[in-house]
């Protein structure tokens, strides 16, 4: 399942049933719970399992009349009937506490296949019975577990089938532009943005790098690292900013890139930082939508030229989508005269299955800003026979 696909289940699924998120490390399994806990506005407790200790689990032990009953930790939410039961099992004055998260929620246990065999048999009792030491689970809770799915890559502890058949399993793969659109609005630097449209190889990891990356020896990039190098580039230039830092980590010096490429390599290994490089030196800033939109010349024209000689369509596809966000972003109800005279020389440029595609998706999620280009003066017949030579005449086409 994608991102949106496995929100859907854990938001629509009956509470009583558990789930089980399969995934490659880093890919975002962690943030897709949380982000379906946010939409149902309720909490999420994320107990990392290979971090735990049984005593973790299983709370303190007490001696009561000759029998052992367990104060349940602070995390683990407590029905009214069940807490009042353990008040007097245990002869509490005080009410014993319902926890710390109301009646409904997600109980995440992550990483329960790197846990040890005795941490994972206290967890059993959560996943399989809902319960923990007897008190079960309130109704509107929700168990959800992780683990990285490839026994071949990971050092992992394997499920039995029983084991498994109690789990709602999600095989998750989320999609590139999930990523995307999740990159834009948690603010992820333009830099890394960028790099990433350009060389979306880099944004999960093969197989054999995460193979590679098992001995010990060789950091793997993945979005999770990508996220953290985006913060320590945005951390580094505040520093540059407050008078910490004597240089700016972007700025194309033989210091600072030699810096860069140590930092990106700290997140993203050698193969992915040695590229990271490369694009800030030569690439970076060169060609995006603002400066397509915003800051033609000849210069502008000569590059996206050579792309267009060099027949780099996907690298001219990702101009198509940079420019789509940029107008969703910064254009209310219209292109300036400028940008529209822009557009037009962008359009006349590129090949005509890019023009084509930009069209389709320009007038789709910008429908009144597009049509109101269509018939900008300096849009030429030249530009529009090349859009109508592959779609129908705008004009015609409906609103959604």
């Amino acid at each position: 399942m994608n991102g949106e696909e496995t929100i859907l289940s854990l938001t629509a699924l009956d509470p009583a049933q558990s789930c089980l998120l399969m995934g490659n490390h880093g890919i975002g399994k962690s943030e897709i719970v949380k982000e379906a806990a946010k939409r149902l506005g309720i909490p999420c407790v994320d107990i990392r399992l290979s971090q735990c200790d049984v005593g973790d689990l299983k709370g303190m032990p007490f001696l009561v009349g000759g029998r052992t009953y367990f104060a349940p930790p602070d995390w683990f939410p407590l029905r009214e009937e069940d807490a009042a039961d353990l008040q007097k099992q245990l002869g509490l004055k005080d009410k014993v506490s319902l926890g710390l998260h109301g009646d409904k929620g997600f109980l995440f246990l992550d990483e329960i296949n790197r846990a040890n065999r005795e941490v994972q048999q206290a967890a059993f009792e959560i996943v399989l019975d809902r319960r923990l030491n007897m008190r079960s689970l309130p109704e509107g809770w929700r168990v959800v577990a992780a683990v990285n799915d490839n026994d071949d890559l990971y050092s992992v502890i394997d499920f039995d089938p029983a084991f498994l058949d109690r789990f709602f399993v999600v095989k998750f793969r989320p999609e590139e532009d999930e990523w995307f659109s999740w990159a834009k609005s948690h603010k992820i630097h333009d830099a890394v943005y960028m790099f990433l449209r350009k060389f979306n190889k880099y944004l999960y990891p093969t197989n054999e790098a995460i193979k590679q990356a098992t001995t010990g020896k060789n950091k793997v990039h993945g979005p999770r690292s990508w996220a953290h190098l985006s913060r320590s580039i945005l951390s580094m230039q505040e520093s540059f900013k407050n008078g910490i830092l004597a240089f700016d980590i972007l700025e194309r010096t033989q210091k600072s890139m030699d810096f860069l490429y140590k930092v990106a390599q700290g997140h993203v290994g050698h193969m992915a930082a040695t590229e990271f490089k490369n694009f800030i030196e030569t690439d970076y800033q060169a060609l995006d939508a603002n400066v397509i939109l915003n800051k033609w010349d000849d210069d502008v024209e000569k590059r996206l030229q050579a792309v267009v000689d060099a027949n780099r369509i996907p690298e001219l596809a990702n101009y198509n989508t940079m420019l789509i966000e940029y107008v969703k972003d910064k254009v209310k109800k219209a292109l300036n005269q400028k940008q529209a005279q822009n557009l037009v020389y962008f359009c006349k440029l590129v090949p005509n299955e890019v023009c084509a595609d930009f069209w389709k998706k320009f007038n789709q999620d910008c429908r009144d800003v597009s049509q109101a280009w269509y018939k900008e003066s300096c849009v030429s017949k030249t530009v529009k026979d090349r859009i109508l030579g592959v779609l129908a005449n705008p004009d015609t086409l409906k609103k959604k």
